[in-house]
């Protein structure tokens, strides 16, 4: 009987571990090109705090990264538009996001993401 309340124990622990992976919550980083000669390479912040939500994306009109104070978390996954524009807003959820962006300086595919810290 021991073993059974141990391994529900251990049920219960790894269910409530792996519902916490997906609490929403930032990260901070850094963007880079890994073109030989490009050299670009910026700061990055992906989503916001639980009281703040903030969406982050890339605006290929601009060429840069943006990131967009909303409402509630409820229109985290809604479709955003870029600032003063009508074009849409490529979301970046998490730091693999980025790998589908071009290099703003080089346009290749070669933007690579390393986060540096969690934030909540």
């Amino acid at each position: 009987m021991k073993t059974w309340g141990k391994i529900g124990f251990l049920a219960i622990c790894c269910g409530i571990f792996l519902l916490a992976e997906y609490a929403l919550a930032g990260e901070a980083g850094k963007v880079f090109c890994t073109n030989p000669g490009c050299g670009y390479q910026t700061d990055l912040k992906i989503g916001g705090g639980k009281v703040s939500p903030t969406i982050t994306g890339y605006c290929a009109i601009t060429k840069k990264f943006v990131r967009l104070k909303l409402k509630s978390w409820e229109d985290y996954r809604k479709p955003h538009k870029c600032p003063g524009g009508k074009e849409r807003l490529q979301p970046i959820y998490s730091g693999a996001d980025v790998a589908r962006i071009p290099c703003p300086q080089c346009g290749n595919l070669t933007l690579r993401y390393q986060r540096r810290l969690m934030f909540d």
